[in-house]
């Protein structure tokens, strides 16, 4: 091939009444052919602690700006991070501060921690931040908030596929990827043969176990250590 010239690909071919060998099936290029890439100035993949602040921060210069989330806006922070613990801690201390009331001067009864209510006040806490976010995206004319998985179909050219349903395909100059993260699950024998959880699953529990057992000492496994022993767990 002469450098310079691209080769145009086959023609599409629409799909037509079925045969036995499959020979009247559509060609793959063409449910994309039919779509014509609306254009941005930047498409930006993922709401989270950078994807949010940058969108509005384009958007309100003018900047035409599409954003895609497959989940909830506020990435992994506002989720299953930051938020959610810290409100789970704020509880736990609250139950801790409770037993200890007598060493303030204040003596109560023993207190009774009901996981389920605090399960509903951190989903209550979530969700505000969550709408807050969601709005603050919507407010502003030049960015396009859409729900769904985002795939590259070329260098500057993202597919989306809604959770509503159907697609649509985007390009831009800049693309920005700001997907977040997810607990890693280590390759530990016999761990698949037990109900395990993991540091997001663990905050949807509403029944207190009677027992748990962390693996691990970091950060994230001393902080969840200390929250259900405070609420009552060994």
């Amino acid at each position: 091939m002469a450098q310079g010239i691209i080769a145009a690909p086959p023609p599409c071919k629409p799909a037509g009444p079925p045969t036995t060998n499959g020979s009247n099936r559509a060609t793959p290029c063409c449910s994309e052919a039919l779509m014509t890439p609306e254009k941005f100035d930047t498409i930006i993949i993922g709401t989270g602690q950078s994807g949010k602040p940058l969108a509005l921060a384009l958007g309100r210069t003018g900047r035409k700006t599409a954003v895609v989330e497959v989940n909830h806006v506020g990435g992994t922070c506002i989720n299953v991070g930051c938020t959610p613990t810290k409100t789970m801690v704020a509880s736990a201390r609250v139950a801790y501060l409770a037993r200890r009331s007598a060493d303030f001067g204040v003596h109560a009864n023993a207190p009774r921690v009901d996981l389920a209510e605090v399960w509903a006040r951190k989903q209550r806490i979530v969700e505000q931040f969550r709408r807050g976010g969601q709005r603050g995206l919507e407010s502003v004319s030049a960015i396009d908030l859409m729900f769904g998985e985002g795939s590259f179909a070329d260098a500057r050219t993202v597919r989306v596929r809604l959770n509503a349903g159907g697609e649509r395909l985007l390009t831009a100059d800049r693309i920005v990827i700001n997907t977040g993260g997810r607990p890693v699950v280590p390759d530990i024998p016999g761990l698949a043969d037990v109900n395990w959880l993991d540091s997001s699953s663990v905050m949807e529990l509403q029944v207190l176990p009677a027992h748990l057992v962390v693996l691990g000492g970091g950060y994230i496994g001393l902080e969840f250590s200390q929250m259900f022993r405070r609420f009552g767990a060994r």
